[in-house]
């Protein structure tokens, strides 16, 4: 792994640390904040008892969900019917699977408002809300409730820094040790280069080894020694030595 790319590691992991560490500091308000804004009994349009009715006002915007509590009638559809000023009946539907897990909090941040309706309303104007069941039923607008809490400064804190912390750490850590064990397989090979410089006393010595080449040409008559080569030579006469005349010109 390069300097260049250890540096950038650094970096990027140090900034996950401190986003990290900004979503743990604020993690608490805005816990506080959610459960404060979710709580259905404190944040509701109208609340129903059984046998209730009451007037609402009602916009194509919203998104219009009825609540009541876990423990209360479980197994019993809720019996909720919304009329509007003509007199007709706006019929709602089933939660979704989604839409039916999605449990709200009361004041001490337990989950026991479960959804039971979901009104979807075409027109504006007022409506008029009847809870023929047997079970308290809230409405809320779940559009209303996304928006205030996206509107508060230490939810959006504590969500940004938790989307982006862990995250980026994760991926960082990742690249780092690809990086890490492409590096560890394949090292970085060093060229070295050696030459050796002779001193003056060899350079001496080798100057001084090199025997003088004998001249091609030169006439010997006497005879090599039988004791090196173990048989006679006689050198030939000037007269027959072809390759001298011809270098002489001659």
């Amino acid at each position: 792994m390069n300097e260049g790319a250890k540096l950038w590691i650094k970096r990027l992991l140090g900034v996950s640390l401190v986003l990290i560490l900004v979503f743990v500091a604020s993690y608490g308000h805005s816990t506080d904040s959610i459960i404060k804004k979710m709580d259905v009994n404190e944040n509701h349009i109208i609340k129903l008892e059984s046998g209730e009715q009451g007037d609402v006002e009602l916009t194509q915007m919203g998104y219009y969900i009825a609540l009541r509590l876990d423990e209360e009638g479980e197994k019993e559809l809720a019996e909720l019917k919304l009329i509007d000023l003509e007199g007709e009946e706006i019929e709602g539907r089933e939660p979704s699977l989604m839409e039916s897990i999605n449990k709200r909090p009361n004041s001490t941040g337990h989950l026991v408002y479960v959804p039971v309706m979901v009104l979807e309303i075409k027109n504006n104007g007022e409506y008029n809300l009847i809870n023929q069941g047997n079970t308290t039923l809230w409405l809320v607008n779940d559009v209303d409730i996304q928006a205030s809490l996206f509107s508060d400064s230490w939810i959006l804190l504590s969500m940004i820094s938790c989307c982006l912390g862990f995250p980026l750490g994760i991926i960082t850590l990742i690249v780092g040790l690809i990086l890490w064990k492409r590096g560890k397989e394949s090292p970085e090979k060093e060229i070295i280069i050696q030459e050796n410089i002779m001193t003056t006393d060899e350079l001496f010595k080798k100057q001084n080894s090199i025997e003088s080449v004998a001249d091609p040409f030169v006439i010997r008559n006497e005879e090599v020694d039988e004791k090196e080569t173990g048989e006679v030579y006689s050198a030939p006469e000037a007269s027959d030595n072809k390759w001298q005349n011809w270098d002489d010109g001659e």
